[in-house]
């Protein structure tokens, strides 16, 4: 044999082995996944909408490269949530939020020097790598994790319990591709992956512990018990909504597993005790900040009732693709949009039609997320009155929140159900299903045209009750072969494309001049304790992203009592400046007293003379300002330009 022969003999082989280990376990799919992931990062390419014209230097010019346009109703996004980003990039450490408001950690998940936090938030400590690493590289990173999380952990998860894994890829489309999951800048996935990877590697550790291993498990329960800690943290309302079930559903099936119980205990004990630990300690490093949103006027401690809300805002996530043509009626993109809430009828059918349900233990996770998604569907279906105010966990979630994401938890739901389907034709129950998911998507799609989008046509609603009812039968009919999901996929793209831009890089954010010399002049100001203010919300934005230490700007988890007395020594008006999950605006008027005002609901507003600012507030070194001022006690300083606005700098004598 010469040596050719011999180099392609071996060659053969190797080819089988890479085939055969792509095709186990879709790892193909994974590799994907993960090159779409590095793709990106490497791209800086994202779906943020900091590209806004607000956000640019010269809007005419905007800076980079953007496909589509800015979503204008994601203000919270391009406001609050990218700029903390970049600003935590910008100092290496906790972002420049207003020094006015109390500690944002829980809120938007950063660290600010506590250790449990450091662990807990991960995701935020990971941004401090913009020091040695790019800018552009580092945001795409932090922005596409959930993501990425989402894809590998819920098939896997799916697996774990017993299910197909490609369920857990259709799951996990449905619910990436969900309008709540587009108009909502990915927020419900940022919710559920880091629960849904904790559960997982809890999963992982237990089966580890039941094969006799040991040094693994424990490194899977200390992750997962870490993971699972932040699960009380960001937007707290969707976290009981989404990570919760999850959670539930894999404790449970531990516990009804068949074998030992030592290995459970050891698993469970493990974790729990990890993540009741970071946990506790993650919330009292940031008790200041939690007094602080509890006692502010708003939103403070409300609690809120199950109440039934309009049935096309319920299932008419088929139908919102209108919502690129215009705003709704009374309401906005966001506030409309929800999942696929229509899963859960398709579940309901399947699960009547199922021929053998099998033993109890061998269900525990379809029953947990069946309860669960029950209780959250009734939360915003059922008028449930006063005294759904006294419901302990229920009352902290607003029946509105609850309607636009429990389609997630449908989604997962009927994926469970479609993997206990038996072999077999299923032509009655698939083509019942079909049409009925496809009437109520019709008529959710008529009650949406009749009130919040009159845009929606008569070609449109025939089209989404045609597609939903092709889905549908096509899912339960073929459900063992791999062209319904592909479909389906297909399908659900439909309503949400072109809903956000990609974005390449950071915008003006960054590479503007306005940019650089805040930028500059934030590394000074915060080296020497100094702080500015702006009396422009955009240019607020900006020097946050560049991390400027500022009087003006984001108040996410209330007020700084202390600091705001230097402005109100006897919180005379805390009633307007004692808001959370807002901003606070100044405005200049020269000779005038200071007054406090705010906008109904989250913002604080502040009128006052710069030169009293200054005398109230000592380390203040700077402020910009959109007209001109002669006030005795300012230099004029350097003219910028942003939102196509020229902005006045103003040092103090």
């Amino acid at each position: 044999m010469t040596l050719l022969q011999s180099r392609s003999s071996l060659a053969v082989p190797n080819k089988r082995r890479i085939k055969e280990w792509l095709i186990r376990n879709d790892n193909i799919l994974k590799l994907l996944v993960i090159v779409a992931y590095i793709l990106a990062t490497l791209l800086g390419a994202t779906t943020s909408s900091i590209g806004m014209s607000t956000l640019r230097q010269d809007p005419a010019n905007p800076l980079g490269y953007q496909v589509g346009d800015s979503s204008p109703i994601r203000a919270d996004e391009y406001n609050a949530f990218s700029p903390i980003v970049l600003s935590i990039m910008a100092t290496g450490g906790a972002p420049t939020t207003s020094v006015l408001a109390a500690a944002a950690d829980l809120v938007h998940r950063y660290p600010s020097g506590g250790f449990f936090e450091t662990f807990v938030f991960f995701d935020s400590t990971l941004l401090r790598t913009a020091q040695f690493l790019p800018d552009a590289m580092v945001f795409a990173a932090h922005w596409w994790l959930p993501a990425l999380v989402l894809f590998l952990f819920l098939p896997k998860w799916f697996t774990q319990i017993g299910a197909g894994r490609r369920w857990g890829w259709l799951a996990a489309t449905l619910i990436a591709l969900s309008p709540a999951a587009s108009w909502w800048t990915m927020m419900p996935i940022q919710l559920i992956a880091y629960t849904l990877a904790g559960s997982s590697l809890l999963l992982s550790a237990y089966k580890r512990f039941a094969l006799g291993q040991r040094l693994i498990p424990v490194a899977q329960c200390i992750t997962s018990g870490i993971l699972l800690a932040g699960l009380p943290s960001f937007y707290i309302p969707w976290s009981l909504v989404l990570g919760l079930p999850l959670l539930s559903a894999s404790v449970a099936w531990i516990f009804a597993a068949r074998g030992a119980w030592r290995p459970k205990i050891m698993a469970l004990a493990t974790a729990g005790s990890v993540a009741v630990i970071f946990a506790a300690g993650m919330l009292w490093e940031n008790r200041a900040g939690i007094a602080a949103l509890l006692e502010t006027v708003y939103p403070g401690s409300r609690r809120s009732t199950g109440a039934a809300q309009p049935f096309g805002m319920l299932f008419g996530a088929p139908a919102l693709g209108s919502l690129r043509d215009m705003t709704p009626v009374g309401s906005n993109e966001s506030e409309l949009s929800t999942a696929y809430t229509i899963t859960f009828v398709l579940a309901a059918l399947l699960l009547v039609g199922l021929r053998e349900f099998g033993k109890l233990r061998d269900n525990v996770v379809l029953i947990v997320m069946s309860v669960f998604g029950l209780i959250w569907l009734a939360w915003c279906t059922v008028n449930f009155g006063d005294r759904g105010a006294a419901i302990p966990l229920l009352n902290y979630v607003q029946p509105a929140r609850a309607a636009q994401v429990c389609g997630i938890l449908g989604a997962i739901l009927v994926c469970l159900v479609l993997s206990r389907l038996q072999q077999g034709k299923n032509l009655r129950i698939a083509a019942v299903a079909g049409v009925v998911c496809g009437l109520i998507s019709a008529y959710a799609a008529s009650a949406l045209q009749q009130s919040y989008l009159p845009v929606i046509t008569q070609p449109l609603i025939l089209a989404v009750a045609a597609a939903v009812a092709l889905a549908t039968f096509c899912l339960v009919r073929f459900h063992t072969k791999l062209w319904p999901l592909i479909l389906t996929a297909a399908l659900v793209t439909l309503p949400v494309i072109d809903t956000n831009p990609l974005l390449f890089g950071l915008g003006d954010l960054r590479a503007s001049d306005t940019a650089t010399y805040l930028r500059e002049e934030g590394k000074t100001a915060a080296a020497r304790g100094e702080v500015w203010v702006s009396d422009s919300p955009a240019l607020d934005t900006v020097m946050l992203a560049n991390g400027v230490p500022s009087l003006s700007g984001v108040q996410r988890s209330g007020p700084n009592k202390a600091a705001w007395s230097k402005l109100d020594p006897e919180s005379e008006h805390a009633h307007e400046w004692n808001r959370g999950g807002g901003f606070i605006y100044f405005q200049w008027l020269p000779g005038q007293p200071v007054t406090f005002d705010n906008n109904g609901s989250d913002s604080a507003i502040v009128r006052a003379d710069p030169c009293e600012l200054k005398q109230k507030v000592p380390n203040l070194a700077g402020i910009t300002s959109l007209q001109v001022l002669t006030s005795s006690c300012l230099v004029p300083g350097r003219v910028l330009t942003w939102s196509g606005q020229t902005m006045f700098v103003y040092k103090f004598l």
